[in-house]
């Protein structure tokens, strides 16, 4: 399972940029997976349980003012790109002990409209045979995509646009339990192109069959953040002054010493009674807070910012803007944290 207090130390990632008496950060945000495991899943086994698409259903193409005609293109391996493409991000991030793949689909049925789950026999053998206490199936792939030629009026220009829509079926097993899970996803992945005519415009996009592999490829890289926690780039915006001692506990977050920022900020916090520098003060520490993982004790000290702020006679808009949608954020994150102890294994 991911190591969260190591990972936060690794990951945390400040690239620092002038605006106008605020300093802009990006840092990594661990985020909680959409999925949950039981506690005990600590080696997967992957699963295509899919049955093909018919070549027949779900194409089309629409040249320049001619109405949408259907075509039939081969779909068979758009499921082993897609789990191909997931195994080895959740491999990557080491969330399992284990991450195995079965990439040929084990369904011998033949209606693509049914979904067919996994009987409790072929779990257990499954798991038996594989060593792993967890099974995610890929019960079902929809691909809908179809390619249109428009005219752009703001371009001049002929527009080229093609739309790959996929929806995934997925069930969750675990062994000697009758009880599993199901979870589908949509997604949509898209390409344009502008050209002088018609087939310019066509001949910069991908070829149909590259397109669907390529966006079969892109959902399951993005389905590994829906089965395990996640990082995620966020802005912080550290608020700046003329003060000397607020300045020195810049000198501290320049070299990454959060604990001597906030040593400096809390002090000068507690001995001032300027209402604008203790709004300053609130927020940075906040982030600081955030760095140490302490997001109750941030989202306290972004509110007293939000609040404090609200009180003054004038208000910058970028900035009350920007404290408040960092309120809103630790906000969700607060309510994630439990969710993500759970993920994590910490509870």
């Amino acid at each position: 399972m991911i190591n969260f207090k190591t990972l936060v130390g690794l990951s945390t990632i400040l690239i620092f940029f002038s605006c106008t008496s605020m300093q802009y950060t990006s840092m990594d945000v661990l985020k909680p997976a959409k999925v949950k495991f039981a506690p005990n899943a600590k080696n997967v086994l992957i699963v295509n349980n899919s049955i093909v698409q018919p070549s027949s259903i779900g194409h089309g193409t629409a040249n320049f003012n001619e109405q949408e005609k259907k075509i039939n293109i081969d779909t068979d391996s758009l499921s082993i790109y897609c789990l191909g493409a997931l195994t080895q991000e959740i491999e990557s991030n080491f969330f399992f002990n284990s991450t195995q793949l079965i990439s040929n689909s084990i369904n011998r049925n033949t209606d693509f409209k049914k979904i067919y789950p996994i009987l409790s026999d072929s779990i257990i053998k499954l798991c038996d045979s594989y060593n792993t206490n967890v099974l995610v199936a890929l019960d079902k792939i929809i691909v809908e995509d179809v390619q249109l030629e428009l005219y752009s009026e703001n371009e001049d220009k002929y527009l080229s646009d093609l739309e790959v829509k996929i929806q995934t079926f997925w069930s969750i097993y675990y062994p000697n339990n009758s009880k599993h899970s199901n979870i589908t996803f949509k997604d949509t992945v898209n390409w344009q192109a502008f050209g002088e005519t018609n087939s310019i415009a066509s001949f910069k996009l991908p070829k149909r069959q590259d397109a669907l592999i390529d966006a079969a490829l892109i959902v399951g890289r993005k389905m590994s953040k829906r089965f395990i926690p996640y990082w995620e780039k966020a802005d912080r915006y550290f608020m700046i002054t003329n003060n000397k001692t607020l300045k020195q506990g810049m000198d501290s977050i320049y070299v990454k010493n959060w604990q001597g920022a906030i040593k400096v900020w809390e002090n000068l916090l507690a001995n001032s009674n300027n209402q604008y520098l203790q709004v300053m003060l609130n927020n940075n520490l906040a982030i600081c807070y955030e760095i140490n993982g302490e997001v109750e004790k941030a989202f306290n000290s972004i509110y007293l910012a939000y609040m404090g702020y609200m009180k003054l006679y004038f208000v910058d808009t970028q900035k009350l803007m920007r404290i408040s949608e960092y309120m809103n954020e630790l906000a969700i994150r607060k309510s994630e944290i439990e969710l993500l102890n759970n993920q994590l294994g910490k509870n």
